[in-house]
């Protein structure tokens, strides 16, 4: 039987495809309704993709969902309690739709000085441990300063493995052995990276061209 991985990439849809269409869509509706109630000052936002990066000995996905922020063209240096805020925001919104699926961890991906989601010079990152995300969406006594606090001592000086503050952007599009799950199709990591541009915006395509935006 082929492999999880080889299900995504071959030329049908399989069911976990569609499940995890479903949590996206979910997700990203949560939080583009989130951003927009508040009223935050950026230029975009979106769950913007799925990375399918392992699968589990039954088959079964392990994935880190992708939520991206444009912060704004003209902004070169962040206000970084903005971006707390709105990683708040990512972690309320994707906690739900993805509680009972394997997350290895998620991305909250932050592009500026630069055109919308895709287009930006720079792209950094915040991942986030699901036991971090758990705990601050289900324990009221621990909140976003909390959670900024726990991240903040538990990062170190591997940016690959979560959690990560404000590391450079990840493309999941050139991780061997990866699919990635946005708007309704699965994408080769190789092929979507061949396709992509070289600058933040081809990092980020692959990895999360699908979802909505606010």
């Amino acid at each position: 039987m082929p492999s999880l991985l080889e299900r995504l990439l071959g030329d049908g849809t399989p069911d976990e495809q569609v499940d995890l269409e479903s949590r996206q869509n979910d997700a990203d509706d949560a939080l583009r309704e989130s951003v927009e109630e508040r009223g935050y000052a950026i230029d975009d936002c979106g769950v913007t993709g799925v990375a399918v990066v392992n699968e589990g000995p039954d088959g079964e996905p392990i994935i880190v969902p992708i939520a991206r922020f444009s912060l704004g063209e003209t902004v070169e240096n962040p206000d970084m309690e903005l971006v707390w805020d709105l990683v708040g925001e990512a972690a309320d919104a994707l906690q739900g739709p993805f509680d009972d699926v394997f997350v290895r961890h998620y991305d909250v991906q932050f592009t500026f000085d630069g055109d919308e989601l895709f287009e930006a010079e720079e792209c950094r990152r915040v991942a986030l441990t699901d036991q971090f995300v758990d705990r601050y969406v289900t324990d009221d006594r621990f909140g976003l300063g909390d959670l900024r606090e726990a991240i903040e001592v538990a990062d170190d000086i591997d940016d690959e493995i979560a959690p990560v503050v404000w590391g450079e952007c990840k493309d999941y599009s050139r991780t061997n052995n990866a699919a990635i799950v946005f708007a309704g199709s699965s994408a080769a990591a190789a092929a979507a990276a061949n396709a992509s541009a070289a600058s933040c915006a081809g990092a980020g395509a692959a990895g999360g061209a699908g979802g909505g935006a606010c």
